[in-house]
């Protein structure tokens, strides 16, 4: 599998995930959605660059008290899953990594890649 095609289903599954966890909170659904969708059709490069911009942005939420934090942290967070998840299979593969993968990050790998 090629690594776009990997991370497009690292996305629709988190998607998927997000409209369920935050069925009765709108702000992290959008949140949410809105970081797996700007992680779409990425590379690692600029995964990692995406990643950076977002923490600052989240972190610049909260220090203002920005009403919409949680848009801006739930955004953060999930574009840290798909470089976390991403991290995992190149790592596995020898590949530089974006972010030290987590053992959750490896156990979404595998089961998107059928191991």
């Amino acid at each position: 599998m090629d690594e776009q095609t990997f991370l497009t289903l690292v996305i629709d599954d988190g998607i998927e995930a997000a409209r369920l966890s935050y069925k009765n909170d709108t702000l992290k659904r959008n949140g949410a959605i809105a970081g797996f969708e700007a992680c779409r059709s990425l590379n690692t490069d600029q995964l990692a660059d995406l990643l950076k911009s977002a923490e600052k942005a989240s972190e610049k939420a909260m220090r203002e008290g920005a009403p919409d934090y949680w848009y801006w942290r739930c955004r953060t967070l999930e574009i840290e899953w798909v470089c976390n998840v991403v991290s995992a299979v190149r790592m596995n593969s020898g590949l530089s990594i974006i972010i030290n993968p987590t053992v959750r990050g490896m156990m979404k790998a595998a089961e998107i890649i059928g191991v």
